[in-house]
């Protein structure tokens, strides 16, 4: 049941985001593909993300950043608040520079592929997938295997700065 749930859930997700791309959606996509690469592990999303070469972006729910925690350096974006919404809270993150380095961490790496697709459609123009995920999935382990660093779900709403950022003490 929990399947068939998580897949209507897939089916729901690439409608609302992908539908009213068209055609523009695959010239974006594969002029994306071109010029940079479209997915990253767990562990090189950590290291880009600390040294503040990437801006990672988990956008799964809350109920799944209490679940595991949040990745140590990722900015918490629900991406079930829509398109328009989540496309205003990432242009804020990324300082409204839509060719800034990103990269989209969920659960499994299904939905940061679906929403990677989506965000070339709306103009961002460097976003890679962490495939793997945080909890695991068929492209690797997942980033709590790995034993990479988080933080807990309750502090989504706090900001995140990277190491090579931070002012120093």
């Amino acid at each position: 049941m929990l399947g068939r749930l998580r897949n209507l859930t897939m089916a729901a997700l690439t409608a609302l985001f992908l539908a009213p791309t068209g055609h523009a959606m695959s010239q974006q996509t594969s002029q994306q593909s071109a010029s940079s690469p479209r997915t990253m592990t767990a562990a090189q999303a950590h290291a880009a993300a600390q040294s503040g070469d990437v801006v990672l972006v988990d956008i799964r729910t809350p109920d799944e950043w209490n679940e595991t925690g949040i990745p140590v350096a990722a900015h918490a974006i629900d991406m079930y608040e829509g398109p328009k919404d989540f496309t205003a809270k990432l242009m804020q993150t990324v300082g409204g520079d839509p060719t800034r380095r990103i990269a989209l961490i969920c659960r499994t790496g299904n939905r940061s592929a679906t929403l990677q697709a989506y965000l070339a459609t709306a103009g961002f123009t460097n976003v890679v997938d962490v495939a793997e995920g945080v909890v695991g999935g068929r492209f690797g382990q997942g980033w709590l295997k790995h034993g990479l660093p988080t933080r807990p779900g309750s502090m989504a709403s706090t900001p995140v700065v990277p190491l090579s950022k931070a002012p120093a003490k």
